[in-house]
């Protein structure tokens, strides 16, 4: 299984470090189902703090997944980490899905030999 890399979250408990791992493995699992275990290279959660407002801190999360079928990346703000994570995750899970409806359709159309390239 693919682990988890969490940069610059030495700042957070073990307990939300935790969570943000359980919201994460379901993208793995994901991934691996539809394309294969062995296509992961790298997944990568980046946080830094961008401001603070009276207690609280906004932060900056970077989501990027590597895989042999491409680099998948994205970023959200947010004032709750988990929040954000869940929100990356998401979105990485949301262009996986495009990824592979766009494969399987190149294979429908490479079958068919009717699809013509734009």
């Amino acid at each position: 299984m693919t682990e988890i890399q969490l940069v610059n979250f030495d700042q957070f408990d073990k307990d939300i470090i935790d969570k943000i791992k359980d919201v994460s493995l379901p993208l793995i699992d994901k991934f691996s189902r539809m394309f294969g275990e062995n296509n992961i290279e790298e997944f990568k959660l980046f946080v830094k703090p961008i401001r603070e407002k009276q207690k609280q801190v906004l932060y900056e999360v970077v989501g990027t997944l590597e895989t042999t079928k491409g680099v998948f990346r994205t970023e959200e703000n947010g004032w709750k980490i988990l929040d954000a994570v869940e929100k990356i995750v998401e979105e990485l899970e949301r262009m996986i899905t495009e990824k592979k409806d766009r494969l399987e359709s190149k294979k429908k159309c490479h079958r068919a030999e009717k699809c013509r390239r734009s």
